[in-house]
């Protein structure tokens, strides 16, 4: 963020919500209280940036020293290069000293490492703007940029887009204490021998050490300490150690355990298993500069030349047998890619056998890509496949759904909405895509990340779909479809999973027809009397959430006539249904393929004989009872799944 305020210039490391309109609390003053704010277009400079764990002031010489503890803008400028290109790992290394002693020579001495930041390309954008408003408004209200902006009418202060960030190196490794070692003598003496290379020196410590003791354990148990003397923090004498914290990373909140650490019987805790590497390609871009990849990363390749001569894939035992499962799984998963060329990966987990569903995420790494953003983000492309290149990749695009918390906060809402807890299952057609993660309208999918194939089962989002008319280049938000189409299919699909996990069945056909004929993106540029030819007069197709605890519901079901400020304000309500906007949460952990090694079971007979041995009744909740009563009786297993909800305490029976 660059605020200039008159001719002084300064950065703020917020990001903060502007309103364009008139905040004075005359009503008057507002020619229209539904104008909208002012657009700008993006079509803007992409910049890189460094985000420090350092307090950056806007002196000239603050930036430099910054810029000098990262090695100099060279350097920075050198990793933020080689961030952009997928199969080269780099880093960029920060050092809180300044690594110089006091006669100004270089000192690299003992525990003085490095912070490492990692880049993080196309994943963070944001908006760099220039705020341009009176001088002294930022002083008045003591560099505040927020109150300044509150204090000011629209028509005093000048907002302006002037880049989009897309590339940042960040640091996220944790800094523990360091030592400076200046003022301690050992130091000092070996940095000017040692670590000058020059032999005079060197030899002139070596002379000046008496000779060694060859029996230093005698009489140590007689030596007497004085432990009144105080010695000064600066002499400081044993070498300190190269790092205290032992881990180079904060645990996070949602920490678990290694599951393939297992307690024997004896109480001895022992790995079952091992790590591989997870080299899956990823595109940041959907510009035309990016070339679609033919072949897996080739760190990749060479691992699986190894496993072919060798027959064991390389950090994995010939025990595990994982070699001859990967091979397998790659045989159903190219068959399965020759039919579409488009996958989520959710949908294959249901289609590839559980006793080889642990080579998944390698084999996909063998014959796919990503694009980390777009409208085939989160989704596994073929090799060669270039989604851009023809329409017919469109209902292959990705669209997200997203349950808002406050419809969840309903037990009723709960109980309608499916959950597929289990990572791995079967489908229920074999060799395709599971029934249930398709929307036909009649039920709520299991999992809301949709492709639009998947959409397409309902009567009304086909009836748009058969209508649609492609762009004739995609573009790296919508696609090959028009934001039109798309806001009418989205729109059709947040209604009807709205009504669904209300346990409404009965669809307001006049919204339907509605939504189907729309004309125009923002509802506020539709003629209102067009929107009155096509909708009824009243909403009874939703179900009215404000119930109290007797279940009685309020005024709010009554009927009433829809007007276009009716529809606008159902953009942000939607029968608390999100369109559009990612859950980072659910991409967290589907687009962690990319980033967590791969667990490997060196035995998994053993494994599980382990985990049988560990089970512990008294402790188990009724989801693990019922996964030990799947693995002999998985008809029973579901039947209980089916008509149980949990245990009830025996106290309470």
């Amino acid at each position: 963020m660059t605020t200039k305020d008159a001719t002084t210039e300064k950065t703020v490391p917020k990001s903060i919500h502007i309103d364009f309109l008139d905040q004075s609390s005359d009503d008057s003053n507002l020619e229209d209280s539904n104008t909208l704010a002012k657009e700008y277009t993006l079509d803007i400079p992409r910049i890189p940036s460094v985000e420090l764990p350092l307090h950056v002031s806007g002196r000239p010489e603050s930036v430099t020293k910054a810029v000098s503890m990262c090695g100099g803008i060279d350097k920075i400028k050198e990793m933020l290069k080689k961030s952009t290109d997928p199969e080269v790992e780099n880093y960029l290394e920060l050092y809180l000293n300044d690594m110089k002693t006091k006669d100004g020579t270089e000192n690299s001495f003992f525990n003085e490492h490095p912070i490492i930041g990692k880049p993080v390309p196309y994943r963070d954008s944001s908006v760099v703007l220039k705020v341009v408003m009176p001088k002294g408004t930022m002083k008045k209200h003591e560099g505040n940029i927020q109150k300044s902006l509150a204090s000011l009418h629209s028509k005093d202060y000048k907002i302006t887009p002037v880049a989009v960030v897309d590339n940042t190196i960040k640091f996220r490794e944790m800094s523990d204490f360091q030592y400076r070692l200046d003022n301690v003598p050992a130091a000092n003496e070996y940095v000017q021998s040692f670590g000058s290379l020059e032999w005079q020196n060197i030899k002139q410590l070596v002379d000046s050490v008496p000779d060694n003791d060859t029996m230093p354990q005698e009489n140590i148990s007689n030596l007497i300490f004085n432990r009144g003397l105080k010695s000064p923090s600066s002499d400081y004498q044993l070498p300190p150690p190269p790092r205290l914290s032992m881990i180079g990373f904060p645990h996070l909140y949602k920490y678990k355990k290694n599951p393939l650490a297992v307690k024997k019987a004896d109480g001895v805790s022992e790995v079952k298993g091992s790590y591989i590497k997870n080299y899956q390609l990823f595109l940041h871009t959907l510009g035309d500069d990016v070339k679609i990849p033919l072949q897996p990363h080739k760190s990749l390749q060479n691992d699986y030349k190894i496993a072919k001569e060798t027959n064991i894939y390389p950090g994995t035992k010939e025990s595990s047998k994982f070699y001859e499962s990967l091979e397998e799984c790659l045989s159903i998963l190219e068959q399965l890619f020759e039919k579409r060329p488009i996958w989520i990966k959710r949908h294959l987990d249901g289609i590839i056998p559980k006793r080889i569903h642990h080579t998944l995420k390698i084999a996909l790494a063998l014959i796919t890509y990503r694009f980390t953003m777009g409208p085939w983000r989160n989704t596994y492309i073929k090799f060669g496949c270039d989604p851009r290149s023809s329409k017919e990749y469109a209902k292959y695009q990705t669209e997200y759904f997203k349950i808002e918390r406050k419809l969840l906060s309903s037990q009723t809402v709960r109980k309608n909405i499916p959950k597929l807890n289990e990572p791995v299952f079967e489908s229920n057609i074999p060799g395709d895509i599971d029934t249930r993660f398709r929307f036909d309208g009649k039920q709520i999918p299991w999992y809301l990340m949709l492709q639009i194939d998947m959409l397409i089962c309902e009567p009304n989002v086909a009836e748009v779909y058969d209508k649609v008319e492609y762009l004739e280049t995609p573009n790296e938000i919508t696609g090959w479809f028009s934001e039109l189409d798309l806001v009418k299919i989205r729109r059709i699909v947040k209604y009807e999973l709205g009504c669904l996990a209300q346990g409404n069945l009965d669809f307001n056909k006049y919204k339907l027809k509605y939504f189907k004929t729309m004309q125009y993106v923002k509802e506020s540029l539709i003629n209102e009397k067009d929107i009155k030819e096509s909708q009824a007069v009243d909403a009874d197709g939703d179900i009215d959430m404000d119930n109290d605890s007797n279940g009685n519901k309020g005024d709010n079901n009554k009927s009433k006539e829809i007007t276009p400020g009716d529809i606008e304000d159902e953009d942000d309500d939607d029968n608390g249904i999100i369109a559009g906007e990612v859950d980072e949460d659910a991409l967290d952990a589907e687009e962690s393929d990319s980033n967590d090694n791969i667990r490997i079971a060196d035995a998994m007979e053993d494994e599980i004989t382990q985990s049988k041995e560990n089970f512990d009744l008294s402790s188990a909740n009724f989801q693990d009872v019922v996964a030990r009563i799947m693995e002999s009786d998985p008809e029973t297993a579901k039947r209980l799944q089916a008509e149980l909800e949990g245990f009830v305490n025996i106290n309470k029976i």
